[in-house]
């Protein structure tokens, strides 16, 4: 084994200790994890048997082994920059709802009206008394 093989493979084992230890795997999608758990046996295939690799391009029609590695990398990278970019619509989205409900709490505690009933996204304040419209102001 040569020493660029010993060290690729030590990054592999930390990456993969990395990603169990890491608070966001117990939330992960269970096909994020076997696809994680995929792409590692591959990486070792790849590290330890490199005629593999140049097998397996010649099979799919590529020239080179590296230049199948380079396509799977490029394709691999595309999913991850998808799948942050989502996330963080997500994010945003949990925000600004947070935000709204802060601002109608926030309001409804200024101006001394009991409580609100949201339904589908619009606030309606309820008195003290059950009506529905706040009376006029004091």
């Amino acid at each position: 084994m040569i020493i660029v093989q010993v060290i690729l493979l030590a990054a592999v084992a930390f990456l993969f200790l990395v990603a169990l230890r890491s608070r966001s795997a117990h939330s992960a999608d269970a096909w994020k994890k076997m696809a994680f758990v995929a792409l590692m046996v591959v990486v070792v295939i790849a590290v330890l048997a490199p005629g593999l690799v140049s097998t397996a391009a010649n099979l799919v029609g590529v020239g080179r082994g590296t230049d199948l590695v380079l396509y799977l990398v490029s394709v691999t990278f595309g999913f991850y920059v998808v799948n942050q970019y989502l996330r963080g619509q997500e994010s945003r989205d949990q925000l600004h709802q947070l935000a709204r409900r802060i601002a109608v709490l926030e309001a409804l505690e200024r101006y001394g009206m009991e409580r609100s009933v949201v339904r589908d996204r619009t606030v309606t304040a309820e008195s003290p008394a059950g009506d529905t419209e706040p009376g006029p102001p004091a």
